[in-house]
């Protein structure tokens, strides 16, 4: 449980408590990966169970797990 913490604060906004698409943006391009913030929105809307546009860390996990 612990590695999924670390993995979810590599991509959270500093302090925030969720992944947000410019979030997921910046680290998919550390990682060479070129996505607009609308493919990032898609990619989360995906496991965002209640809507609110982010990944929590609840959500986080249902999608790595």
């Amino acid at each position: 449980m612990e590695e999924l913490r670390e993995a979810f604060r590599m991509y959270e906004m500093e302090g925030s408590e969720c992944i947000t698409p410019k979030s997921l943006k910046r680290m998919l391009s550390r990682l060479g990966e070129s996505r607009s913030v609308e493919d990032c929105s898609v990619m989360i809307r995906q496991f965002d169970v209640n809507g609110d546009g982010f990944l929590s860390f609840d959500e986080f996990k249902l999608m790595m797990l």
